[in-house]
């Protein structure tokens, strides 16, 4: 006997139960997108507040959209009077029914909005203005936006050899795409929103001693190597040939630049 498919045990049933019933413990849970995620927390939620281990105020529930935590604080409303309502003992029916009447002091929000909460109660210990606001991501990224054409027109009066780099890089998308919008600046602005977006390193700068020439001319030989067997496919549209062109036309590239300088083998100045 198999049994139905709606009578056969899930295959995360333990880790279920442990969600369920492990209310003392710190638990991470992983897995994928329309799992049950959020459906065991609301369990594990009304579970915590039934048992008295805390008040529904003393619980931070956060999420990464507005949408996300409007709907999270609306499961927990539906939660909570279903197990009111089907709760025998009086004082777990009671915490319930308290937890309903102060579900609005639950810290229910998208992270944003719990880091703001808490840095309007306590501005003065964490230096800032009390007024502040929190930038949508539109008026983010155009602040951003003012802020790298400052500092890009700055840098290109004397660029930097970062940045001397990043701009002499190729900036070809693949055959039959012309789309040019890729371009070097457009890399260099989406590597500082990534920095700027993940701002908070405390660790100091450091630059570790790093043969660079060495390990480009060493890379360049793998490259052109990789480039030359790859090349000659048994047809046109052979899907390896097709996915590695980006590693071919880097390597003739490469290798046009060296002979256009007059290197007899492609080096770092010749790159």
């Amino acid at each position: 006997m198999t049994g139905t498919p709606a009578s056969r045990p899930l295959a995360d049933a333990a880790a279920r139960c442990t969600i369920a019933t492990a209310l003392d413990e710190t638990l991470v849970v992983e897995a994928a997108a329309g799992t049950g995620k959020t459906t065991e927390l609301v369990k594990r939620i009304v579970a915590i507040v039934a048992t008295g281990r805390a008040e529904v105020r003393n619980i931070a529930a956060v999420t990464f959209t507005e949408k996300a935590a409007g709907e999270l604080k609306l499961r927990l409303r539906e939660a909570f009077d279903d197990a009111r309502m089907e709760a025998a003992d009086e004082t777990a029916k009671a915490r319930l029914n308290k937890a309903l009447q102060t579900l609005e002091e639950a810290a229910v929000s998208t992270i944003h909005g719990f880091c703001a909460e808490l840095l309007r109660e306590r501005p003065v210990e964490a230096r800032v203005d009390p007024l502040f606001s929190v930038l949508t991501e539109a008026e983010a990224e155009r602040f951003f936006g003012e802020a790298f054409g400052a500092w890009i027109q700055e840098q290109l009066r004397e660029p930097p050899e970062g940045v001397r780099r990043a701009l002499r890089r190729s900036v070809w998308q693949g055959y039959g795409q012309s789309n040019r919008e890729d371009t070097p600046i457009d890399r260099l602005r989406r590597a500082a929103w990534s920095l700027a977006d993940w701002r908070d390193f405390h660790t100091p700068w450091a630059r570790p001693a790093f043969d660079r020439d060495a390990r480009v001319l060493s890379l360049l030989d793998r490259l052109h190597a990789f480039a030359d067997l790859s090349d000659g496919p048994s047809y046109a549209r052979d899907p390896l040939y097709l996915d590695t062109a980006a590693a071919r036309h880097l390597s003739t590239e490469i290798r046009g630049s060296a002979d256009a300088l007059g290197f007899g083998e492609p080096g770092i100045d010749g790159a």
